[in-house]
């Protein structure tokens, strides 16, 4: 099941045992205990908790407000109008809107009551109370695998760069872009990334982010690779180097994966580079000078790409045996 799935389950779920609490508890308004529980269910534990310690205290002051204003003025529609303006105007300030809507809901039931009682208002408290508890519980003791979730996404995005690399080796051998294709993949990282982070906030303890740390060297290697296909549109002649490159690129295919191989890779990548200063020809022309530093400029973009990855590994040195 997707998440939005499981956030449908949980609002139910989360609906039907507010509403129950609260009528065994004799709390007046049940089904009010339901509907705002389920406003109060997010997507993600994290999220949770931070809705419900902002709604809380949102709601106190929604309560002692209300009461404020009602019993100092009047218990009318100008006044809960009034209050309104006011309360928005507060909760916005103190960065507490996710609790304007419930909170307006409980103002109401002050409202229609017509008068102070407090019985209605420890009712109304008890309202919001068992909503927001319940919600919470069922946020952070859902079961969701989220650490399957995010190694998923990890071979995704993998999968993902093995691809870009291939489609610039084809550009390197065929003298030809494939940048439209390129474009996509980019794009489908960015998603991936945007939905990682949303299941990262599922995983309250011990976690030491990993996960969302690859992902984002990943999308770092993939700016790279995005100015290395930028740079195969500048490409004016055919070179030798391109195809000792596009054949470089087919071997670190194979290496693209959760182990270390960037280091031997980085060695290798240099041991290129000093072999093209050393025993290649000096440029007869000026469209060889400028293919040739178009080259160079490629390998430099695919040099800052490994140490993306070794630099991954050296704040993750556990990272590949706990993914074995």
């Amino acid at each position: 099941m997707n998440r939005i799935t499981h956030t449908i389950i949980k609002m139910l779920i989360a609906s039907l045992a507010s509403t129950a609490i609260a009528l065994l508890f004799n709390v007046e308004s049940a089904i009010t205990a339901g509907i705002l529980a389920i406003l109060s269910i997010k997507l993600t534990k994290t999220d949770s908790i931070n809705l419900a310690i902002k709604r809380f205290v949102d709601a106190l002051l929604a309560l002692l407000l209300a009461s404020l204003m009602f019993v100092l003025i009047d218990y009318s529609m100008a006044v809960f109008f009034l209050f309104t303006v006011v309360f928005i105007t507060v909760s916005f300030l103190v960065k507490m809107d996710e609790g304007i809507v419930p909170s307006l809901v409980l103002a109401n039931i002050l409202l229609q009551h017509g008068s102070f009682d407090a019985g209605v208002l420890l009712n109304t408290f008890a309202l919001i109370a068992i909503a927001i508890t319940v919600a919470l519980l069922l946020n952070v003791f859902y079961p969701v695998n989220s650490q399957k979730e995010l190694r998923a996404y990890t071979l995704d995005i993998d999968a993902l760069i093995k691809e870009d690399i291939t489609l610039l080796e084809k550009s390197l051998r065929d003298e030809a872009s494939y940048i439209r294709d390129h474009d996509p993949l980019k794009n489908r990282l960015k998603t991936i990334l945007g939905e990682a982070m949303q299941v990262n906030k599922d995983i309250l303890f011990d976690n030491d982010e990993r996960y969302i740390d690859y992902l984002r060297m990943r999308r770092s290697q993939m700016k790279r690779l995005s100015r290395a296909h930028e740079l195969v549109l500048r490409l004016d002649c055919h070179h030798k180097n391109a195809s000792v490159i596009a054949d470089y690129l087919k071997e670190l295919i194979t290496d693209i994966g959760y182990a270390n191989k960037a280091e031997d890779q980085l060695k290798e990548l240099r041991t290129m580079l000093k072999d093209f200063r050393e025993n290649s020809n000096l440029p007869k022309t000026r469209s060889e000078f400028e293919t040739r530093a178009v080259l160079y400029q490629i390998l430099y973009e695919l040099e800052a790409f490994l140490k993306d990855k070794i630099a991954f590994h050296e704040s993750h040195p556990d990272f590949s045996k706990s993914m074995a």
